[in-house]
């Protein structure tokens, strides 16, 4: 059981820096090589790859350390898969009408399902 919430935290550890690294880059390069709202859809994108990269990076770096039996790239498909589950759902669920919703999906859905895949 503790292992599972080590993964479970490093992956959401992992999600938030580099989501946050993500959009600051994406807009970035938005704001330099587009105009008008470039700056916000490429910053939005980085946010959804860096979430990506955050949960597979953070969620394989806790089970290397806690012996766990799985390997580095299972984790780096379940964080993608989850991420393309919750943007898949999104209109579904009504989660693109409440943003902070949406960032808690994105969060921590993936997270869960690499913690219980551990």
């Amino acid at each position: 059981m503790q292992s599972r919430l080590m993964v479970f935290l490093s992956a959401l550890g992992g999600a938030i820096l580099l989501g946050a690294a993500g959009y600051a880059l994406g807009a970035l390069i938005g704001r330099f090589t587009g105009g008008g709202m470039a700056d916000l859809a490429l910053g939005v994108a980085g946010m959804m790859l860096g979430i990506a990269l955050g949960n597979g990076l953070g969620a394989s770096w806790a089970a290397k350390r806690e012996k766990r039996g799985r390997t580095a790239w299972v984790f780096w498909v379940l964080g993608a898969g989850a991420v393309v589950f919750v943007l898949l759902l999104a209109e579904p669920l009504g989660l693109n009408q409440h943003p902070a919703g949406m960032l808690v999906a994105l969060l921590g859905f993936p997270a869960l399902v690499e913690a219980l895949a551990a």
